[in-house]
């Protein structure tokens, strides 16, 4: 299960630490602060605030329409209703609403605790009180949304318990310290009386939790407070000064997206990492210098460029303090190219109409031109534009201020095709971002996804979205492919509306058909615990490779093989015609769910020192490569074929596959092997093998003898076979065993003529006839396949065609019809 990461604001303390105070806390329900939030509770119910509000304007208008009348006496009680219940309301929305945290006196928490909580909590409270009051709270209400951790729960565990109430404030107090908040959370509350139960690790393990991520949580609470109350802040305008010099621009109005405006009207959620700020910081250097004030954002797709210059929006409204005089006020507007096309085609070119852009936003002054999927603007073709010659003279001059975002690919294709520009444009570099700061971005994201959706994200639901788009995601970076990931999830919430970690693995598995979940379905424990016997009735023999795939299959699908590698790995070795290529059929067909999930490689293909490029291929160049098949289809069985005819070349680029499950593409891009099973073949040593069988030995006696004569032959370097999980040797038929082949080909005959309504049996002599015909110890099983074919096939359809063999017959095939029918192919 995943574990929340630890963020550089979070220390861990031992309970018995230093770090927490000795002296003995309390809450003071008596305090002034305390008398004044058990008020504040009441006007927070609707049911009393708004009779309250009514009363007040309906006062209002009685006073006003006494006061025209001259009813003295009557004006001046609604005058005093009207002062009392105006006070009460000021009052309200004034202190109580938001009550300021006292912290004169150190041994009562009363001053610090959140205001809610405070105004729930009875006098002489009991710990039993407090768990109430605290899930009564928001704080509470989130552990269960999030965590899922019920008040119920709680209590059962404090009857084994000896908690006092001076513990719990000491640790809510250190826990909401090492967030540097002075308010005492109730989350922070609810996290302490969690962490004190005496049954603490057996009851987070049972879900699949521990301290960290109750901690975590403490953290993504007050994360996401914060992010609250900066969206409902009210944001600075620079008054009716910015509005006059922003002069009269109706084209940009109409062409453009104001993000600055969208920030002032409905707020923002942007919750920007360290590492943001100092991009953000970067761009505001350049933007306020002399000369050329311009960026180019360069990064990947989904690393958070459009965020960057929102939050570039956001702190230039929000803080014009802390920014240049030249920026103060500034307001970013985004330009589409789709947008410009379809203005451009009402009777004005495209030309035309960048000019009447560029030069309103010169005009007006404040304005940033921000230019999304820049590299739409730098090209022809449908449904982009050359504005190069136009944006030159622009930076050349250094007079607009604009703001350009490409990938690393596109930024290349510019400063191709067009150098001068490019040498004038000021490179800001956007990485991806790390496991702690995506966490952290998907936890404002969740805010706004929750409200859109109307569904709640649990705790653990971020990890496994970051788990499973660190593996499966590979066309966005972090954050944009999480994000990705927690929306897709949306579609498949629980009946309650909750986001958990099984809603995300089954996002994954519908989008990429793969399987992440471990095996919960009847059905499918069934195939795995019977997974040789259903393998068998497919082929023949050859147990130990059977059971060795068939156990990886199990360590994968129960998750107690590592993630860090493909499902198995295995190099099945003998002769032509013993099962090494109908194991790894059975596989796919019982399973991946059919034989059209193998993805077979011929490796005699690869001789050549430079074939180990179009292995790696990417699919637009090559729909066949391995890299293309395997993102296409990563739930497989893969089978290298003949590997011993692959260039050495070829099988050094393959240990980083059998090794860490991972194989970079053409494009430098890792490609995942992780959900499959890679199967290699090699006829290598054949003869030996049967030498060995020939002199009488049991597989289990030449085995280790033989792998090891392979490695001491330099055919495969001892590295390359010490990357496969099992090297397996597979051993010729006998024809004992060749008889039962027999029954599997005649087995799979009758299915195909079940539509029919035919079947068809051999007498055991017509078994034998087609052994003794079919059986070369050099070929294995394939030389009887093409007698069955040979024989009974063409005897089947023969048959049918004279109206000797119709719908619903069963028939028996002697050997002497066999063996005449043979007889008369060969003449």
């Amino acid at each position: 299960m995943a574990i929340y990461p630890s963020f550089p604001s979070i220390k861990y303390y031992s309970f018995s630490g230093a770090r927490i105070m000795d002296k003995k806390l309390e809450c003071n329900i008596s305090s002034d602060r305390s008398r004044k939030a058990r008020f504040a509770q009441i006007l927070d119910r609707k049911a009393v605030r708004i009779p309250v509000i009514l009363t007040l304007f309906a006062a209002c208008l009685l006073w006003l329409w006494f006061g025209v009348v001259s009813a003295e006496p009557v004006v001046h009680i609604f005058s005093i209703v009207i002062a009392a219940l105006g006070l009460l309301l000021g009052w309200y929305y004034g202190e109580l609403r938001r009550l300021e945290i006292n912290l004169d006196d150190t041994n009562d928490v009363s001053g610090r605790l959140d205001r809610d909580l405070l105004g729930k909590l009875p006098h002489n409270h009991t710990i039993e009180d407090l768990v109430s009051a605290s899930y009564d709270s928001n704080g509470g209400r989130f552990f269960t949304n999030r965590f899922l951790i019920f008040e119920d729960d709680i209590k059962k565990s404090l009857d084994s318990s000896s908690i006092e109430l001076s513990s719990v404030w000491k640790l809510a107090i250190d826990l909401s310290s090492e967030r540097n908040s002075k308010e005492l959370s109730s989350a922070a509350v609810v996290a302490a009386i969690i962490l004190l139960l005496s049954d603490r690790d057996i009851y987070l393990a049972s879900r699949q939790l521990d301290e960290a991520d109750i901690r975590a949580g403490v953290d993504w609470y007050e994360h996401a407070k914060k992010s609250i109350d900066h969206h409902l802040s009210k944001k600075q305008t620079g008054g009716v000064g910015r509005d006059l010099s922003f002069g009269w621009a109706p084209l940009l109005n109409k062409i453009g997206f104001n993000i600055s405006d969208s920030i002032q009207r409905h707020g923002s959620f942007q919750s920007t990492p360290k590492s943001r700020d100092a991009i953000v910081d970067q761009i505001i250097h350049v933007l306020a210098q002399a000369g050329r004030r311009n960026v180019a954002l360069i990064g990947d797709v989904g690393v958070g460029r459009t965020t960057i210059v929102h939050t570039l929006a956001d702190r230039l409204i929000e803080n014009p303090k802390t920014v240049p005089d030249a920026l103060k006020f500034r307001q970013i507007i985004e330009l589409d190219a789709a947008h410009i096309i379809q203005t451009a085609q009402n009777g004005i070119s495209i030309e035309q109409l960048m000019i009447r852009i560029f030069n309103e936003a010169l005009t007006v002054k404040n304005v940033i031109l921000f230019f999304d999927n820049a590299e739409l603007f730098f090209k022809d073709g449908t449904g982009s534009l050359d504005l190069s010659n136009i944006i030159l003279p622009l930076l050349q001059g250094g007079s607009a201020q604009i703001i350009f975002s490409l990938t690393d690919q596109q930024w290349q294709v510019v400063n191709q095709r067009n150098p001068e520009m490019a040498q004038l444009l000021n490179r800001v570099i956007v990485k991806p971002l790390d496991k702690s700061d995506t966490i952290r971005v998907m936890q404002a994201e969740t805010l706004l996804l929750e409200a859109k959706y109307k569904v709640t994200y649990t705790y653990k639901s971020l990890h496994a979205a970051y788990k499973f788009a660190e593996r499966y995601i590979r066309d966005q970076a972090f954050p944009g492919r999480a994000i990705k990931l927690l929306e897709s999830a949306t579609g498949f919430a629980e009946h309650t509306h909750f986001i958990t970690e099984r809603s995300v693995a089954e996002a994954i598995e519908r989008t990429y058909d793969v399987r992440v979940q471990a095996a919960d379905t009847a059905q499918e424990k069934d195939t795995l615990l019977n997974l040789e016997s259903k393998i068998h009735e497919r082929m023949i023999n050859q147990s130990r490779a059977v059971k060795l795939v068939s156990d990886a299959l199990r360590r994968a699908r129960t998750g107690v093989s590592s993630e860090g590698k493909p499902i198995g790995t295995f190099l099945f070795l003998g002769p032509t015609g013993v099962g090494k290529t109908e194991l790894s059929k059975s596989l796919a067909e019982i399973y991946f769910n059919g034989e059209d999930r193998l993805i077979r490689i011929d490796m005699n293909e690869f001789s050549r020192p430079d074939d180990t490029a179009r292995l790696v291929e990417v699919a637009a160049r090559n729909q066949h490569s391995l890299v293309a098949q395997i993102t296409k289809q990563p739930f497989s069985v893969v089978l290298l074929d003949e590997i011993e005819k692959a260039h050495p070349n070829v099988l050094d680029m393959l240990l980083q596959l059998l090794d860490e499950g991972m194989l970079k593409d053409a494009e430098n891009k890792p490609v995942s092997f992780r959900d499959a099973i890679i199967i290699a073949t090699s006829n290598a040593g054949a003869d030996k093998i049967r030498a060995f069988i020939d002199a009488g030995q049991a597989l289990e006696e030449f085995e280790k003898p033989f792998v090891d004569q392979l490695i001491d032959s330099k055919l495969f370097k001892p590295e390359f076979l010490n990357r496969f999980d099992e090297i397996v040797v597979f051993r010729p038929l006998t024809q004992e065993e060749l008889l039962q082949v027999v029954d599997l080909l005649v087995s799979s005959l009758n299915k195909r003529l079940a539509v029919q309504k035919i079947s068809i049996t051999l007498s055991d002599e017509a078994k034998l006839l087609l052994v003794k015909n079919g059986y070369d110890p050099r070929l294995g099983a394939r030389p009887l396949k093409r007698t069955v074919q040979r024989a009974v096939e063409n005897l089947v359809s023969e048959r049918m065609l004279k109206d000797e063999l119709t719908s619903g017959q069963a028939i028996t095939v002697s050997s002497e019809e066999l063996e005449k029918f043979l007889d008369d192919r060969q003449k």
